[in-house]
């Protein structure tokens, strides 16, 4: 028999499902939930604008711009001196064509590269840096080069790289940064001429790639460290990010807490403007019930649920509006059938994307974070026509979308 101290609980579930619907990063359709990482991950690309001072030996010839990739997995939330890492970690530094013809006096066609230090922070945590090219060979020799094309040198050279591990501070936020990078590229003619190029980088519009709360609601014990996680984004224009927040969510279903997870995400600007707006957008969304979630249901009764996702709330840290629903018209669940000790994951909407936003800075704002908050939803079981109200409090700490610095 199900009891309504149960259909709550179902009904949060598949809140969350509606509710992650919102903001995932696809292009026309509902997210894919074969890419939706686990609950606690935050999968990502990033492509920072930056600006390099070009120099041929001692001789400082012009600042060009690039651009760095950096694709990889991090956790959504930390507890206080737990361990961390940013994970199956790759990416690119791109120098633009100005430097394959050096400006047009000579055609290059091929270029040896050594990314000789691309350094990634991780503020406020022990320690604050660290030097990818330290612990990985981030060399490439003889790339074929066409004159006046842009020249990327990918890395690492094989596999991907793990960046830490790095250890939280006792509470606050981490905010995961591009530090800065060094390359010596030797540049060749097709007449065989060698000139040896050096490229001091840094980022050109704000550094800020990610920030994670930190928190005592999350276990310490372990070190938060994902791998194997689906991360296969395209490239996302400069200055922007793509990726899927899965956060980790307790709904009160019938006064039970249920663990669920709401992923959400999108294509998102890592800068604002001062006089500028942000906005969330390609998004869309899914909901993940853990197996062990599916079989409470399942052991209250629960065989199907579908509802409706009524709200979910975003809080914006240093910005207007503070607390917008995204989802005024709400979002409709499908009928979705529980399999005992087998996770769900279901993407909203199922067809289409949203937007969120745009978000205003604040005045005197140094940054904008935009967050993940409450959520309600509206469910029904087994066909039945009795609707279970769901409430989700937001996350605990922070689930965090982006760290917006305003430039």
């Amino acid at each position: 028999m199900i009891t309504m101290s149960f259909l709550p609980r179902l009904r949060v579930a598949c809140a969350l499902m509606a509710v992650a619907a919102t903001l995932v990063p696809t292009t026309a359709r509902a997210l894919d939930p074969a890419q939706v990482p686990s609950i606690g991950a935050d999968t990502g690309r990033f492509t920072l604008p930056i600006s390099c001072q070009i120099s041929v030996g001692t001789l400082k010839l012009i600042k060009i711009g690039g651009t760095v990739d950096i694709q990889g997995v991090a956790p959504v939330q930390l507890g206080p001196g737990q361990t961390f890492y940013l994970s199956q970690g790759s990416g690119a530094l791109t120098l633009p064509a100005w430097l394959t013809t050096l400006g047009g006096i000579v055609t290059i066609n091929k270029a040896d590269a050594v990314i000789s230090s691309l350094r990634i922070g991780a503020t406020r945590s022990t320690p604050a840096t660290v030097d990818l090219a330290r612990l990985y060979d981030l060399s490439v020799a003889d790339v074929p080069v066409q004159g006046g094309k842009p020249l990327t040198v990918g890395l690492p050279r094989t596999g991907d790289f793990r960046v830490g591990p790095y250890v939280a501070p006792a509470d606050g936020r981490v905010q995961f940064r591009f530090e800065g990078a060094t390359a010596d590229v030797t540049l060749k003619s097709s007449v065989g001429l060698k000139i040896k190029v050096h490229a001091e980088c840094t980022a050109s519009q704000g550094n800020a790639l990610l920030s994670v709360a930190v928190g005592p609601e999350v276990n310490a014990g372990k070190p938060a460290l994902y791998e194997g996680e689906p991360l296969s984004y395209p490239t996302v224009a400069a200055g922007n990010l793509i990726g899927i927040v899965n956060a980790p969510y307790q709904c009160d279903i019938g006064g039970t807490p249920y663990d669920v997870g709401v992923a959400v995400g999108g294509v998102i600007p890592l800068a604002v403007k001062r006089a500028g707006s942000l906005s969330i957008t390609q998004a869309s969304g899914a909901i993940t019930l853990p197996a062990a979630t599916v079989n409470r249901l399942m052991d209250a009764g629960v065989t199907s649920v579908k509802g409706r996702v009524d709200e979910l709330h975003l809080i914006v840290d240093k910005g207007t509006p503070a607390n917008p629903n995204v989802l005024p018209g709400g979002t409709e669940i499908p009928v979705t059938t529980l399999q005992r000790d087998k996770a769900v994951v279901v993407s909203l909407p199922t067809t289409g994307t949203v937007t969120a936003g745009p978000f205003k800075p604040d005045a005197t704002a140094a940054s904008m974070v935009i967050g993940m908050g409450s959520a309600a939803a509206s469910l029904q079981f087994n066909g039945s026509s009795q609707v279970v109200p769901v409430s989700c409090p937001k996350p605990q700490p922070d689930a965090l979308l982006v760290d917006a610095p305003i430039i």
